[in-house]
């Protein structure tokens, strides 16, 4: 019999698990609280354990294309001159694919679109479950229950379902905090790689992305929730004198278009499940945004746990399964995205210096390595559309 599947929350996890579900045979009811789909920020970091998910959904080519093909990337001082250079050729040739970054929105959007409407519902907030003798009941807030055989929790940071199954356990702020935005299409002329600039307890990024536009972050050392720094003004005093095109993507975006985030994590954990409940996303693994890797765990969870559930000879099984594939990768990541979050956000001029040095003299293919633990290897090469005017 086909286990009657509930997941919690509609975004980049929790749809890519409808559709994972649904491509191996089984249908789930995905359930979200907010009244229509419609995520908030604005680029997604996409690596190869993010695409070769994707390839097993059938959805690799089509993200590729609203991500506007592959891109190389690396690290740079604020003279743009770079640390660490990861051509998109190497990358390729290593991993199967490179880097990509698509709009947030834009992907969900993709997303959505793969999945039966009438399996969508909004307006659903989910406020616990209930075990029962064959299933589990998931409870709202409007007095529904849904009953099924497996509850799936994809409700993010602040998970209801994983506060239930394990307790709260504190979100820890990292020290600084961020802003992401995007610029309006043909507003800034397009750099052909990805890069992350590195300055005294800041840092600024910029991504290539399709219809001409550029995903962008900033971060600096603050105290959690100051709300101070984030103006149009406060950014171009910290950055304007940075290398292009970083002060015209500042002047180009509009100052509603920007989010602002204090970033936090939590420790890794080891558990992931419960009898029938599975934790999928930043509801098992919230990490700080350092090596792009939020949506890719996400995305990786959620085709491991419908493959696993597919496949294996019960239920049971099954979540052992998933949770013995996923938990390790999850971790290692989370703890490298905080290393590296911490070391790029070093102030001290001294301190910085000898950062700067370390990381330009370690070897690509030492750091290639290293970030091996976290993306995997591949042996064979993904096919997909190609940037204008640049070699694949």
């Amino acid at each position: 019999m086909r286990p009657a599947i509930v997941i919690i929350g509609g975004g980049i996890s929790g749809l890519t698990a409808g559709i994972a579900f649904a491509r191996n045979g089984l249908k789930a009811e995905i359930y979200e609280q907010a009244p229509e789909l419609g995520e908030v920020g604005a680029g997604v970091g996409l690596w190869a354990n993010a695409f070769r998910a994707l390839e097993s959904i059938g959805l690799a080519e089509e993200v590729l294309q609203i991500a506007g093909g592959y891109t190389g990337g690396g690290l740079r001082r604020p003279d743009g001159r770079w640390l660490v250079h990861q051509p998109k050729e190497i990358l390729v040739e290593r991993w199967g694919s490179a880097m990509a970054t698509v709009h947030r929105a834009e992907l969900q959007q993709l997303l959505a679109a793969q999945v039966d409407p009438a399996a969508i519902h909004l307006g659903a907030c989910c406020t616990g479950f209930t075990y029962t003798a064959d299933g589990v009941a998931v409870e709202f807030e409007d007095g529904r229950e849904v009953r099924a055989d497996l509850l799936v929790g994809a409700d993010g940071v602040h998970s209801v379902i994983r506060s239930q199954l394990f307790g709260n356990a504190p979100l820890r702020y990292r020290g600084y905090t961020a802003i992401r935005a995007i610029t309006p299409a043909g507003t800034v002329p397009l750099p052909e790689e990805a890069s992350e600039t590195w300055g005294r307890g800041c840092r600024f990024g910029l991504a290539p992305t399709s219809g001409e536009r550029l995903t962008w972050f900033a971060t600096w050392n603050a105290p959690a929730g100051s709300g101070a720094g984030g103006t149009r003004q406060d950014l171009l005093r910290r950055f304007g004198d940075w290398h292009e095109p970083i002060r015209r993507v500042i002047e180009a975006t509009p100052a509603d278009s920007i989010v602002r985030t204090d970033i936090r994590d939590r420790w890794p954990a080891r558990t992931w499940t419960g009898e029938r409940v599975a934790l999928i996303g930043d509801a098992i693994h919230p990490m700080t945004p350092d090596l792009g890797q939020g949506a890719c765990q996400g995305l990786a969870d959620a085709v491991a746990l419908a493959t696993c559930v597919a496949h294996a000879i019960d239920l049971r099984a099954a979540l052992t399964g998933y949770q013995r594939q996923r938990w390790r990768n999850a971790a290692i990541t989370t703890m490298m995205a905080r290393t590296m979050g911490a070391t790029a956000q070093r102030h001290g001029r001294l301190t910085c210096t000898a950062r700067n040095a370390i990381v330009a003299a370690l070897p690509l293919p030492v750091m290639l390595r290293q970030l091996d633990l976290v993306v995997g290897r591949s042996q064979t090469r993904q096919p997909g559309p190609r940037r204008a005017g640049l070699s694949s």
